[in-house]
This record gives C-alpha cells, structure tokens and sequence, in this order.
C-alpha cells in the first residue's frame, strides 16, 4: 500500500443496530444494491467488511487488473460453505490450483464445443416444441430446463446420462441451487434443514457422478470432451475434484442458459414488434444453413436481443472477492480481509453509461455494440482471466434455442405483471407462464 492520504470513512446505509443492513439486503437484494448505487456513490459500505463497487473503471481494475490480488473465498467463508460450494471445483480454486485445473478443462471449450452445442440445441429444441399446442399454456421455465438439461449432459458427457439420469441430477443439484441470497453463512455443525438436504444430495451426487467419471464415454474425446478432459487432464484431479469440477460444470451449464432463454424470451412476448424481426431472421437462417452446423453469423440481430436480455437481467447478477492486501478504491482504503463487490445488474442499468438503461433496445448491440459504454459496465460473463470458461457455448445454445422458438411460435405472457426476479445463486425468472400462438 502506498503512502497516499487515503479515506477511511466510507459512505454508505447504517442499517439496524444489531443487524445492520442484513435485513434490507435480504429482502430485496437488486433494490438495496440499485440503491446503494445511486445513492452513496461509486463505493459503498454494504456492512462492516463489506463494501461494493460500481464505478466501471473500478469493476474492470478489480476482475482484470487486480485479479491476483483478490482471493475467490475467505478461510472463514470455506469453513462455512465447504460442503455447499464445491470447494475443489475450478470456479472456487485460487492462484496456482485454479490456473492448473483451468489450463487442464480450458482446451475442451474451443469452437468444436460450440458447433456441437448448436446441432445438439436444435435437436432438442425441436423435440420440446413438438409437443406444444397452440392455446395450451406452458411455464417456461419448466419446459427450457428439459432442454438445457439434455443439452448440458449430452454436450459435456456424451450419451451416457439418460433422461431419468438428468432429472436425478437435476434433483440433487436443486437444493445447492436453492441456497439462500443472504450473507449470512451459519457453522457446518448446525444442523439446519437445508444443510440435512444438502449432505444427502451430496452423498448421491457423489455417487452418480464417479458412475459417469467410469463409463466408456469418459475415454472418447470426440464423444464427451469436457468430461475427457476432466478425467484425463494433468495434473489427475482427485475424486473429490472430479465430483465438484462436473456438479459446478452442470449447475452453471444448466442455470445460465435456462435463465437467458426464459428472460429472452420474456422480454420478446412483451415486444412484439422485435419479436416479428427475430422470427423472419430465424426463418432465413435455418433456409440458408445446413442442419447440424452453428448459424449464430446467420443470427445477428437475434444475437443481439439476446445480449440485450443478458444486460437486463444477467443470469451471474453479483460477483464477490476478498481482498489479500490494503487496497485503493476510488480515493478510499479497502482494508485486507474486505469482501469487495460488484454487482451486474447495478452496473448493466446504470443511466450513466447507458442510454434509457431501463429499456429494452438490441439494435444498441449492433454494429459492434455500444462504443461509449465503458468495459466494466457490461460483464454477464464475468471479466479478465476468471471470465466463464463456457461463456461462447452458453450463448450459443441460447441464441440458438431462441431463434427455435420464436420461428416456430410467438408466445403470450398468462400473468405479464406477476413475472419477476429471483435473486438466488443466479437470477432466476418467476412465474413466466406462457401460451404458444401460431404465427
């Protein structure tokens, strides 16, 4: 740290007297945040060592800059949420165990990856829609987590995982998707009853999971390439780096797509006229490409809705580091040991950097994108080397299954004003029922 002047009283909510800003976080996460945001300033004390930051150069000097700087979780957070975070996993590994088990699932998520995820979307996205009927209402988040599940499984495991294997999975998997949006982390010992739900799951994910680590798809880079390289990558991951490498490769693999697909296609329903444009484009694409290879080049401006989607409701809405040494932020001091926030659904609607930031407008991303909007204001992704590793396959599905959709139905909204955000692991959308109409 240098020796400059830096601020020490960093502004922000007092909150209550015991509980300081727990409970308004807890209540209504994006509101307290969007709040925080607009009314303290770039940085922001959420709480005693926790502070967050929303100016864009900020976000981008945190995730890139100062990447090495900043640790994934805390000793303390490990040793309250080991069995719930799949702590051997890449996405929760730091400094030299992440870039190796990185570098080791890195070559799997090439562009091969993303030709396959398209063919295998399609197929599936077909076999979904065959069994709507026009009038009959739908909920949409149901009936995409079919597809993405399928999807996921059969692109990074082969054909090994049958239908009644992903829904075990997907079963076992829900509590862990379930957790609690509050910072507030009990001890391991306390027996709660998520906690007794979690450790059964646990036990029969491990289970299901060193199965599929054994089956002969394992052994057949062409056939299942993420989980060849998982098995076969140097250094050997442990069984327990096995089981949290694929549950973690599943659950974001899952969620990310399945939410992007259902707010896409929400905010289609609600804007028919864009709607319209994506079906004649979808209608075009699948003339003029063979089956079986990516139209996503064929797919610009649907591309560009669902960018769009991703802005107004990233499905990663919330990414969290601890600080390793005293660092600067903004003029302040941000002691070692902070937990250092920043937030995408704060930074993708900020009005200062977007233009009606609360509108729905894809023809922004064309041409390239906004050009004045600065780096660390859009990242549903993430940014710098901890970027999502399936971030070109996860669009790809999605830009993909939407264009699937839409060219076959346009859909209505049952309960327009009743659809709404879920803060939890990731932001998942609430009560979107809809009713498939011919074109």
């Amino acid at each position: 740290m240098t020796a400059a002047p830096y601020r020490t009283d960093l502004p922000g909510p007092s909150g209550d007297k015991y509980l300081g800003n727990l409970h308004a976080f807890s209540s209504d996460p994006l509101g307290f945040l969007t709040d925080c945001s607009r009314r303290y300033g770039d940085v922001v004390r959420l709480g005693e060592n926790n502070v967050l930051l929303t100016d864009p150069g900020d976000v981008e000097k945190m995730l890139v800059d100062r990447d090495s700087l900043f640790s994934k979780a805390s000793a303390d957070t490990r040793r309250g949420s080991r069995r719930q975070g799949f702590p051997h996993s890449t996405m929760n590994s730091d400094g030299d165990r992440w870039k190796a088990k990185r570098h080791r699932l890195q070559p799997a998520f090439g562009r091969s990856l993303s030709t396959r995820a398209a063919e295998i979307v399609d197929a599936q996205g077909e076999k979904l829609l065959r069994t709507w009927r026009p009038g009959q209402a739908r909920t949409l988040q149901d009936d995409i987590a079919v597809v993405t599940l399928r999807l996921v499984t059969q692109l990074m495991f082969g054909d090994e995982f049958s239908d009644r294997d992903t829904a075990e999975v997907a079963r076992l998997v829900a509590p862990i998707m379930d957790l609690s949006t509050s910072p507030v982390l009990l001890p391991e010992w306390v027996p709660t009853p998520r906690k007794l739900r979690i450790r059964r799951s646990m036990a029969r994910i491990d289970r299901t999971l060193r199965a599929l680590a054994a089956s002969p798809a394992a052994h057949d880079p062409e056939r299942a390439p993420v989980l060849h390289a998982l098995v076969h990558g140097t250094p050997a991951p442990s069984p327990e780096e096995l089981r949290d490498e694929l549950a973690t490769l599943i659950m974001a693999g899952f969620e990310t797509t399945n939410d992007a697909v259902v707010w896409t296609s929400v905010l289609l329903a609600r804007h028919p006229r864009i709607a319209e444009r994506v079906r004649a484009e979808a209608d075009a694409a699948f003339a003029t490409t063979p089956a079986g290879l990516s139209r996503m080049e064929a797919l610009p401006y649907t591309h560009a809705v669902v960018r769009e989607a991703l802005r107004l409701y990233p499905p990663v809405w919330l990414t969290s580091r601890d600080a390793r040494q005293d660092l600067d932020f903004g003029g302040y001091l941000i002691p070692a040991g902070t937990t250092v926030t920043v937030s995408q659904w704060v930074a993708h609607r900020d009005p200062r950097f977007w233009e009606e930031a609360e509108a729905f407008r894809p023809e922004r991303w064309l041409g390239g994108g906004p050009s004045s909007v600065p780096r660390g204001s859009y990242f549903p992704f993430g940014l710098g080397p901890r970027v999502c590793v399936g971030a070109a396959v996860a669009t790809t599905e999605t830009v993909h299954l939407v264009a699937d959709i839409w060219r076959r139905f346009r859909l209505e909204l049952t309960t327009p004003d009743h659809i709404h955000p879920r803060p939890a692991l990731a932001l998942q959308p609430v009560g979107a029922e809809v009713v498939p109409r011919p074109w």
